[in-house]
This record gives C-alpha cells, sequence and structure tokens, in this order.
C-alpha cells in the first residue's frame, strides 16, 4: 500500500488559496453589515453580523490546516482511497471506468495546472487537483491504475473547464464548468433575498 500526503508547500498554498477568497468575500459581507445596520437602525445587529463576517478570517485558517492535515491518498491493493472532509471515500478498479490525466487546466480562475480525474460508469468519483498533489503523486496513482488494467486518457493540450466537460459531462460538473454563471446566480439569489429581507422590514417598521 502506498499513501500520499500533502507536502508543507501544498498546505501553504491550499491555505493561501482559501484565504484569498474569503479575504474578497470579506468586504462584500462587511457592506451588508452595513445596510442591515441603516436598514434596521439596529446598530447591535449590525455590529453582531459584523463581528460573524470578521471570525470567518481565522475559522477559514483553522478549517484549511484542518484540511490540509487530513489530506491523503491510499492506494496499491486495487483500489483507491481519498480522504478528505468527512470520512474517506473508497473504491474499486472494478468501479472504475477510466483515468483521464489533464497536463494543464485551471478552475476558478486559478493557475492552470495538472489533474487527475477518476471517473465511473455514471459520475466522476475522484479529483485530485495540481494545486495540492504534484505530478510524481499523480503518475504513480494513474500508473498503479492503468497496471491493474484501468484505461488511462490523458489530455496534452491545454483545456479549460468548459471544454473537458464537452468531452465527457462526467470529468466536470458544471458548477465548475462555468464558474461566472454560478457566480452569476448565487450574488442574484443573494439580492433577491436581501431585498426581501428589506422589504419585509420596511413592512413591520412602518
Amino acid at each position: 500500500m502506498t499513501e500520499l500526503t500533502l507536502d508543507d508547500d501544498a498546505k501553504r498554498r491550499v491555505v493561501r488559496a482559501n484565504l484569498t477568497f474569503v479575504a474578497i468575500l470579506v468586504p462584500i459581507l462587511g457592506l451588508t453589515a452595513v445596510s442591515v445596520g441603516i436598514s434596521t437602525r439596529n446598530l447591535g445587529l449590525a455590529l453582531g453580523y459584523a463581528c460573524v463576517v470578521l471570525a470567518m478570517i481565522p475559522l477559514t485558517y483553522v478549517l484549511a490546516r484542518r484540511f490540509t492535515d487530513r489530506s491523503r491518498v491510499t492506494f496499491g491493493d486495487g483500489s483507491v482511497a481519498v480522504q478528505g472532509w468527512g470520512r474517506p471515500r473508497r473504491f474499486t478498479v472494478a468501479e472504475i471506468e477510466r483515468v483521464v490525466t489533464v497536463d494543464s487546466m485551471g478552475f476558478g480562475g486559478m493557475t492552470p495546472t495538472h489533474h487527475l480525474i477518476v471517473v465511473g460508469p455514471t459520475k466522476r468519483l475522484a479529483l485530485l487537483v495540481g494545486q495540492m498533489w504534484d505530478r510524481d503523486q499523480l503518475s504513480a496513482v494513474a500508473l498503479d491504475l492503468a497496471h491493474r488494467g484501468v484505461p488511462l486518457n490523458p489530455v496534452h493540450q491545454p483545456v479549460t473547464p468548459a471544454q473537458l466537460r464537452g468531452m465527457d459531462p462526467r470529468l466536470v460538473p458544471w458548477r465548475q464548468a462555468h464558474p461566472v454563471a454560478l457566480g452569476l446566480l448565487v450574488g442574484l439569489g443573494a439580492l433577491l433575498f436581501f431585498l426581501v429581507a428589506f422589504v419585509v422590514m420596511v413592512a413591520l417598521l412602518v
């Protein structure tokens, strides 16, 4: 059995990526706290909301560190076990339809890098991203499965998530293939939520 874990550089990259995302999100949510204070004229409520928003920064750091410490991939006995959040996901060679290695692809605006995708008959079983796992680690997993009879399909040319989804929808879910559209939908949903909440509060106060 072989067990892969994240090295220190990979752990720092994952933590930094999560903190960067939160650093973008916190000011947006902070403006929401200001709007809540203005609309409700309740300073305590606005300050409480702002404290919750600011608490996202240390909480994100702690959760990201815990995630990187727990992350591991175990293989070598005809199965693959992937540990991240929650319980390990384990699947055998018989459950795997093929393995796809991608030399260069970026998710969500991140720098394009290598990835390994394990595909079952109806869905993606695992995605191992290059931001976490180096090429030698992913090659070891791919070659082990290939030696056990699993078809190996390399994608050498640079691709986008949308292009890879066009090759096979199982490889990339819609939300990952179209992050801009997903962001717009989430933003619209949040806007409608706050608009309805504002109308309800005004109706209660008048």
